[in-house]
């Protein structure tokens, strides 16, 4: 994966799947934090102890922190925009400015510690004359909304041209996608920055957000499940996509190997198929009788039979439905959690197809 920065979110009420997702943080790609002092649904109490409690975990981790405060925020935990510095000594990186300040709350904010801004609603105009009126430009970033009820999320024209307006000022740019473990109250119904991500793969999500521009991704839900973090590691540390694959017909021995194999989609991208380019030469001896050649749903997972010629041996995943052919068997399907990710595999994409 490239320059991007990956992150995760930690919130009071779920501090306990915090500390699950912390501790493998690093190995699964994240290497930032996002905490929050304005959710007003969390629980009652002390919450400076528990920003502390977030701020421990992010260190323990080796993951920066951002930490989400309006106008009121502040005080709760005891401090003000003169003293918010105070949060470094927490672990707080750098504070998102959501609501609720002024401008000259910002400016003084800013000499105590790196604030971001929210992309969703600033403007270029907001940046030049908070400079202009002294505010430190040292760690700025700036944020994307993320949009617990539904049908309030972003489109992806609006989120494309905010994104590159601010990179025009060449501000570092992050958004969000759902989580598909634990989600966040009070809701429940995810935490993207685009609408159509709500009930999307959050790997999907991810690679969406970083075609459309995005700098810098986070997961807005406290957790993903365990089989998306194992897809979130292979795609930010290996740069592959994975697709769990339930196998339905029976398939030689020397096939079975091959669909272990990592291979890649072919450079000339399919239009109706993933095409992995590196089956064909290695079953090119291998006998494949035809069995199964039934209609393509998407999903499908084929390999070209003995009657395909020169195609013979080859491996692939359909992007949409197509009709059956004698030379091709169906031998398996991506399963349902997975499916999103097919329509996200690009040209010389790497792929591996994890054998249920």
């Amino acid at each position: 994966m490239s320059t991007a920065t990956f992150g995760l979110s930690a919130y009071f009420r779920h501090l306990d799947v915090a500390e699950r997702m912390c501790a493998t943080a690093r190995d699964d790609g994240f290497t930032m934090l996002f905490g929050s002092l304005h959710v007003p649904e969390e629980p009652e109490g002390d919450f400076r102890a528990r920003m502390q409690r977030v701020g421990a975990l992010a260190r323990d981790a080796g993951l920066g922190l951002v930490v989400d405060i309006s106008g009121p925020s502040l005080a709760a935990v005891g401090l003000d925009v003169t003293t918010a510095g105070t949060m470094r000594d927490w672990g707080v990186t750098a504070l998102r400015v959501d609501y609720g300040l002024s401008e000259e709350e910002i400016v003084a904010l800013s000499r105590s510690i790196p604030v971001w801004f929210n992309a969703s609603t600033a403007t270029p105009g907001d940046f030049e004359r908070l400079v202009g009126m002294g505010m430190r430009t040292e760690g700025i970033g700036i944020s994307h909304n993320f949009y617990p009820k539904p049908y309030t999320g972003l489109s992806d024209e609006f989120l494309l041209a905010q994104t590159r307006m601010f990179h025009e000022l060449g501000l570092t740019v992050q958004a969000w996608v759902p989580g598909d473990g634990v989600r966040r109250i009070p809701l429940g119904f995810g935490l993207p920055t685009l609408e159509r991500h709500r009930d999307t793969h959050p790997v999907a999500a991810a690679i969406d957000l970083r075609r459309l521009g995005v700098d810098d991704v986070f997961v807005g839900d406290p957790s993903l499940s365990e089989r998306t973090r194992r897809a979130w590691r292979a795609w930010v540390q290996e740069d592959l996509v994975e697709l769990e694959v339930e196998l339905t017909a029976p398939v030689p021995e020397e096939v079975v190997a091959r669909l272990a194999v990592v291979d890649r989609n072919r450079t000339d991208d399919a239009a109706a198929m993933v095409r992995l380019e590196g089956a064909r030469s290695a079953l090119a001896d291998v006998s494949i009788p035809p069995t199964a050649t039934v209609g393509r749903a998407f999903g499908s997972v084929t390999v070209d039979n003995d009657a395909a010629g020169r195609y013979k041996g080859e491996i692939a995943v359909q992007r949409r439905d197509l009709p059956a052919d004698a030379t091709v068997n169906v031998v398996g399907h991506v399963v349902a959690a997975d499916l999103d990710l097919i329509t996200r595999i690009g040209p010389g994409q790497h792929v591996r197809l994890r054998l249920r």
